[in-house]
C-alpha cells in the first residue's frame, strides 16, 4: 500500500493561492489607480469625426486601460499621454460631458470633464440644376451648415466653390469654379472632417472632342437621356424597329453618325425630363411608343443648314428630313411634302415649333443653346420639339 503524506505547509500555500486567485482573477493584486483630472478641452464644441483633446493628469497609467466616452458614447483614441487625450468625437452624439475612465478588473478611476456642445453632421442631400457648367451658379440643398458663410468649406472634386449666398436656413447658393469638371462634392464646417456625396455632380463643357453629334451626346452629361435613348433604340423599338420605325430611325442615324453632314438637329436636353422623370421612366415610355420618338427626331433634323442663333429671324421655316416619303404607311402615297421647323422670336426669347405640312403643329419650346459639332450644329431646347408625322 502507498501512503501519501501532506505537509502542512505545502497544504497552507496551496489553499492561500486558492483564494488569492478567487479574490483577484483580473490579477489586480497590487495596482494601484491614480485619481484621474480632466482640466480643460481643446474646444468647447466639436462635430461628429472631428478630433478633440483633452488636457488632465493622471489619463494614462501603466497596466491599466483608459476609456473616453462623449455623452456615454465610447470614442475612438488617436493620441494618448499622461496629461493629454486626442479622440475622435463618435458618431450620433449629442451634447453633454466627457468622460476619461481608467480600469483594471474591479478597480477603476472616472472624472468628468466640462460640457462639450457637439454641433450635428453638416449634409449636402441634393442639388438643382442637375447638371451645369463652369462658373453657373447652383443651389444645394443642406442640414446643419451653418448661417455664417465663413464657417462652411464646399469643394467640387479638389477646387472649392464660391458661397454666394444663403437663401432660407437649408439653401446654400454656389458658383462653380469656371475650369470646373465632374466630381463629387466635399464640404466642411467650423474645423470638422470632410464629407463627400455619394454620386458625382456632372458639370458640362464648352466643347468636346467630338465630330459627330452621336459622340457630343455620349459625352455631353446635360444629354444623357437623348444619348441613352438614341444608343439604345433598335433594342427600345422592340418588334417595331425592323418595320416602320426602322425607316425613319435609319434616317437620323445616316446624320447623328456622320461627320461630313452639314445640318442642324433640334434637341432636348435633360432639364426637359429630370424634373418629371427619371432615365429608367424615360425610357420605359419609348419601350410603349416607339414610334413618337424616331419621329419626334426626323421632325428636328434640318437638313444642309448650319444654323447660328444670332442669324434666326422671326417667323422663319425650315423644312426638316421628316418627309411623307418617311411615314411608309401601305395607304399613304409617299410624297416630298415636310414637315416644318418655325422659329417664334417673342420679348428677346427664341422659340422653335414643329409644323406638319397641313399645318398641324406641336407647342413650342425654348432655345437656350447652340453647340458646334463639326458640320453640324445642335440648338438645345427646354421640352421635345414634338411630332408631326404628316
Amino acid at each position: 500500500m502507498t501512503r501519501i503524506y501532506i505537509f502542512p505547509g505545502l497544504l497552507l500555500l496551496a489553499l492561500t493561492t486558492i483564494i488569492a486567485c478567487k479574490k483577484d482573477p483580473a490579477g489586480t493584486e497590487g495596482i494601484i489607480i491614480d485619481a484621474v483630472k480632466i482640466e480643460k478641452l481643446s474646444s468647447s464644441f466639436a462635430q461628429a469625426g472631428e478630433e478633440l483633446t483633452i488636457y488632465g493628469s493622471h489619463l494614462i497609467q501603466k497596466d491599466v486601460v483608459t476609456e473616453v466616452f462623449v455623452t456615454g458614447r465610447p470614442s475612438e483614441v488617436l493620441h494618448s499621454s499622461a496629461d493629454s487625450i486626442t479622440i475622435k468625437v463618435p458618431l450620433k452624439v449629442q451634447t453633454g460631458k466627457v468622460m476619461v475612465t481608467l480600469s483594471k478588473g474591479t478597480k477603476f478611476s472616472s472624472a468628468y470633464g466640462p460640457d462639450i456642445v457637439v454641433r450635428p453632421t453638416p449634409l449636402i442631400k441634393s442639388f438643382a440644376p442637375l447638371f451645369a457648367y463652369g462658373g453657373d451658379t447652383i443651389e444645394l440643398y443642406t442640414e446643419n451648415f451653418s448661417e455664417i458663410a465663413t464657417n462652411n468649406e464646399i469643394f467640387i472634386g479638389t477646387k472649392k466653390v464660391q458661397i454666394v449666398a444663403g437663401k432660407g436656413k437649408d439653401t446654400i447658393l454656389v458658383k462653380l469654379p469656371e475650369d470646373a469638371a465632374s466630381g463629387t462634392f466635399a464640404w466642411h464646417t467650423y474645423n470638422g472632417p470632410l464629407f463627400k456625396t455619394a454620386a458625382s455632380f456632372p458639370v458640362r463643357q464648352a466643347r468636346y472632342t467630338a465630330n459627330t453629334v452621336a459622340q457630343w451626346l455620349y459625352q455631353d452629361p446635360g444629354y444623357s437621356y437623348m444619348d441613352t435613348l438614341v444608343r439604345g433604340y433598335p433594342d427600345l423599338a422592340g418588334g417595331n424597329y425592323l418595320s416602320v420605325h426602322k425607316t425613319v430611325y435609319d434616317t437620323v442615324l445616316q446624320y447623328i453618325n456622320s461627320s461630313g453632314r452639314k445640318y442642324t438637329i433640334f434637341l432636348p436636353s435633360n432639364a426637359a425630363y429630370e424634373k418629371n422623370t427619371s432615365k429608367a421612366a424615360f425610357l420605359e415610355k419609348v419601350k410603349n411608343r416607339p414610334y413618337n420618338y424616331n419621329s419626334m427626331l426626323a421632325n428636328t433634323i434640318v437638313p444642309g443648314e448650319n444654323m447660328r442663333l444670332a442669324d434666326m429671324q422671326d417667323g422663319d421655316r425650315h423644312p426638316t428630313a421628316y418627309t411623307m416619303k418617311l411615314a411608309f404607311w401601305e395607304y399613304e402615297v409617299p410624297t416630298d411634302d415636310y414637315n416644318f421647323i418655325q422659329i417664334i422670336i417673342e420679348d428677346g426669347v427664341k422659340y422653335a415649333q414643329v409644323w406638319g405640312p397641313y399645318d398641324q403643329t406641336q407647342p413650342r419650346v425654348k432655345i437656350l443653346r447652340e453647340h458646334q459639332v463639326g458640320n453640324a450644329t445642335i440648338i438645345e431646347t427646354d421640352g421635345e420639339p414634338g411630332v408631326v408625322s404628316y
